[in-house]
């Protein structure tokens, strides 16, 4: 696996985290410091959660094909 298929997967596998940090970077730049705290301790607080929310099946997938592609391989060798 490259490591441009790496980030790939991982892309994917962890887009909703990544739209939340992004959503915290936006708030970031309007909102107080005060605010923005509260922000980040709310999104500290669903940490657990989003774990639910991660695309299982997209790392799933993935590793299905390397591992049929690793065995595909074996049987040619």
């Amino acid at each position: 696996m490259t490591n441009e298929q790496l980030r790939e997967i991982s892309a994917k596998w962890l887009n909703p985290i990544d739209l939340a940090m992004a959503d915290l970077l936006d708030k970031s730049e309007r909102m107080t410091i005060g605010a923005f705290n509260d922000e980040v301790e709310q999104l500290i607080g669903k940490i657990p959660q989003m774990f639910g929310m991660l695309d299982r099946q997209a790392l799933i997938d993935s590793l299905e094909d390397q591992i049929g592609s690793a065995m595909l391989k074996g049987l040619a060798e």
